[in-house]
């Protein structure tokens, strides 16, 4: 019979493989999203700098920083919090079954997810699937533009509507 060390160094030794292969998955996992998702991350750290300046009363963009999810997911969630209402926008990176990768988005409004998938006629540009859209991962230049209208029409709605509100007051 094996002795008792040699079988807990092998053991000990398949581990650190197996977390050495993991790590290294993970890390290209990580390089490849964020040059996916970079598009995106870029317009929303631009728009959330406009709202962090000193005389700003609309709000906040948070959630910008990608991280990976327990279930191999580059996903950020950008929260965008208004003065009186908030929304989500979440973008998840990853492997479908088959292999490729792709970009999933929820949160966005009918509207714009006709923009990113008009129809049945979107099937090779992109599907939806529940709520969440998905894209082929190369086309993050076009998803950027989307949330930078759903952005920009969130704070926009809100500024209207409280003028609206104090106008019929």
């Amino acid at each position: 019979m094996t002795r008792a060390t040699d079988i807990k160094d092998r053991f000990r030794a398949r581990l650190q493989d197996a977390d050495a292969r993991s790590n290294d998955f993970r890390r290209k996992l990580l390089a490849e999203g964020s040059r996916a998702l970079e598009p995106v991350v870029d317009v929303l750290n631009l728009m959330a700098e406009v709202l962090n300046e000193e005389d700003n009363v609309h709000g906040s963009i948070t959630g910008l920083e990608a991280q990976i999810d327990q279930d191999n997911f580059i996903s950020l969630c950008a929260k965008l919090r208004g003065t009186d209402t908030e929304q989500k926008i979440k973008i998840k990176y990853g492997p479908e079954l088959g292999g490729s990768n792709y970009i999933s988005v929820s949160g966005l409004n009918q509207r714009y997810n006709e923009r990113l998938v008009p129809g049945a006629a979107g099937a090779a540009l992109g599907r939806s699937v529940g709520s969440d859209i998905h894209l082929d991962e190369h086309r993050g230049r076009e998803l950027a533009e989307v949330v930078r209208e759903v952005v920009e029409d969130f704070y926009a709605a809100q500024i209207e509507q409280r003028s609206h509100f104090a106008a019929v007051q």
